[in-house]
């Protein structure tokens, strides 16, 4: 059994397709799911400003605070 702390992600996202975000920004992403991917709201809007903060921070393993 891994351990999922020791999962890396797998495939490159477009912000745009996973996000919904003009942007052409990509971010290290998992190809499956787990049991703590809650399903996706397709009603749900993302705020472009503070997720593509939150991504920029992430994809390039800078601390992002929340």
């Amino acid at each position: 059994m891994t351990d999922s702390l020791d999962l890396q992600p797998d495939r490159q996202l477009a912000v745009r397709e996973g996000f919904g975000i003009d942007s052409d920004l990509t971010v290290p992403a998992f190809s499956e799911c787990d049991a703590h991917v809650p399903e996706i709201d397709s009603a749900y809007r993302f705020n472009p400003d503070v997720t593509l903060a939150i991504l920029v921070g992430f994809s390039r393993d800078r601390r992002v605070m929340v």
